[in-house]
């Protein structure tokens, strides 16, 4: 299997299809990641539950496929797949990480009858992008790890774009992050509509998630926010990463 093809099978919608399912787990994946960032959680979800973890448009492919997509691309993707499943199940948990949160969120606000829980991880209600980020994102997008810093090693995993050294191809992503931008501004001030039971994990090392973010989501009653000690934006450690994953089984037992 060549590097292009292992490439595309990791970073592919993923799902699971059991007939009757009452209940179905929807995971919305971050900016630039993959359904393959939750692939530690899939095997949490109960049996008798069906899974559905979509590729936004764009991700998993070349630097320019990302380019030429779009936040109205990603929106309308989502719709389209909540109202699917909302026909096929009579309930539906999001889990969200980074800028599927922001989906999760908008969701919940259209179909809280639908929708009965929320899980979300890193919520970027305000950002702060912080020189280290910068750096293992650029490190990561042009394939450069010379010393294999694990950090590094783990988070290319959850990178769907094929690395391109050709620096200047980036140059059309601008606009994806304007749009992930005002994305992150309409939520803010809609966070306070969210009516279906929620918990919001915020880690205290985030590199791209401002600490801020707790405060707009601690003003929501409903949900239940808790912070990570030991991990950032991307990468948990194992013992944070344990903790998300039994926190994960102890709400999907609330509706068992």
């Amino acid at each position: 299997m060549s590097i292009t093809e292992k490439h595309t099978e990791m970073h592919k919608e993923y799902r699971r299809d059991v007939p009757g399912a009452n209940t179905v787990v929807l995971f919305l994946h971050g900016i630039c990641s993959s359904p393959n960032y939750f692939r530690n959680f899939f095997p949490r979800v109960p049996k008798s539950w069906a899974i559905r973890a979509i590729l936004l448009d764009g991700h998993g492919g070349t630097v320019r496929e990302f380019a030429q997509t779009s936040m109205e691309k990603w929106k309308r993707q989502v719709k389209e797949v909540v109202d699917e499943l909302a026909a096929n199940h009579s309930s539906i948990i999001i889990v969200g990480h980074s800028m599927g949160t922001l989906f999760s969120i908008e969701q919940s606000i259209r179909k809280p009858e639908k929708i009965k829980h929320l899980f979300l991880l890193a919520v970027p209600l305000k950002a702060r992008v912080k020189l280290s980020a910068s750096n293992e994102a650029i490190r990561i997008a042009l394939d450069i790890n010379p010393h294999g810093t694990p950090s590094i090693e783990s988070v290319k995993d959850d990178y769907s774009m094929e690395p391109d050294r050709r620096f200047w191809r980036y140059i059309g992503w601008l606009p994806r992050y304007r749009e992930l931008g005002h994305e992150i501004r309409a939520t803010r001030t809609r966070i306070t509509e969210v009516t279906v039971p929620c918990h919001a994990y915020q880690s205290r090392h985030d590199d791209v998630v401002s600490m801020k973010s707790s405060d707009y989501i601690a003003a929501n009653p409903k949900i239940c926010l808790q912070h990570l000690e030991h991990s950032d934006h991307n990468y948990y450690t194992p013992e944070d990463e344990e903790f998300l994953l039994n926190e994960f089984e102890r709400m999907c037992r609330l509706y068992i």
